[in-house]
Formats: structure tokens, C-alpha cells, sequence
């Protein structure tokens, strides 16, 4: 009676292991994907951050030497926006919005914005897996405030 007893409860705990691993794995194998995705919008906000210091830099160097800079967009596009590309996250200039070109104020500044915006301008799409459809109501952008010289 004992042996068959014991053998019984081992069968029970086993089913109620594989009844508690069906449901655990799935939320694990989730947690790691939204882990790794969050993770991922991190970096690309970090490099579109570093993509607009750059412009903003650039561009606030180049209207030291050309004023007129500020208000010409394919001037912008050639000296600055053209030059600036990180591989699927800055494919274009013109994920880069206008400038802002604040010259009233004590500093004068230059304001860049750069956005990733999923399957626009040859950008693979964000979140890479995307069963519930949401990449396109998604929006990273960086931007950056520089002093002209």
C-alpha cells in the first residue's frame, strides 16, 4: 500500500509541476521580450540623442561661417543632416525636423529634433515582433540644444 501511495503522489507533483511550467514559461519568455525591447527603444534614444547633438553642433558651427544657413533647408541638408547616418536608426534627412534657429536670445541658440518613425525611410520596423500592431503609434526622437558661435 505504501509503494503505490508514494508513486501516487510523485505522479501528482510531476502533473502539478508541468500544470505550473505551462503557465510560468510564457510569461517568462515574455518578460525577457518586453525586457529586450525596452532595452532596445533605450539605445536607439541614445544614438537619436547623439545624432541631433551632432547636428545641432554642426549646424551652430556652419552658421558662424554662412548666417544664411538658417534659413535654407537644402543648405542645412548638404552641410549638416546629409553627413549624419547611423545604420537603421538615422536613414534620412529628413527624420530631422527644421531647426530652430533662436538668435534674439542671450546665448543664441540652434534646437534639432531627429525621429525614428517604424517603416519610414527604410527603417525596419519597432518593436521588432509586432503581433498586436502597435509600431506605428510609436515615436523615438532625440534632440539637442546648442549655443552658435
Amino acid at each position: 500500500m505504501r509503494g503505490t501511495r508514494e508513486r501516487s503522489e510523485r505522479g501528482v507533483s510531476i502533473a502539478e509541476a508541468a500544470a505550473s511550467m505551462s503557465l510560468l514559461i510564457p510569461l517568462v519568455v515574455l518578460l525577457m521580450f518586453v525586457v529586450l525591447e525596452v532595452s532596445r527603444a533605450f539605445f536607439m534614444r541614445e544614438i537619436l540623442d547623439q545624432a541631433a547633438r551632432q547636428a545641432a553642433r554642426d549646424l551652430a558651427i556652419a552658421y558662424g561661417q554662412q548666417p544664411g544657413l538658417a534659413n535654407s533647408r537644402s543648405l542645412q541638408e548638404t552641410l549638416v543632416f546629409d553627413k549624419i547616418r547611423v545604420q537603421n536608426i538615422v536613414n534620412d534627412s529628413a527624420q530631422f525636423s527644421d531647426p530652430i534657429f533662436d538668435t534674439v536670445s542671450d546665448p543664441a541658440t540652434v534646437k534639432v529634433s531627429v525621429s525614428y518613425l517604424s517603416n519610414q525611410y527604410g527603417l525596419p520596423p519597432f518593436p521588432d515582433n509586432d503581433p498586436l500592431g502597435l509600431g506605428n503609434a510609436f515615436v523615438l526622437s532625440g534632440q539637442s540644444t546648442y549655443r552658435l558661435e
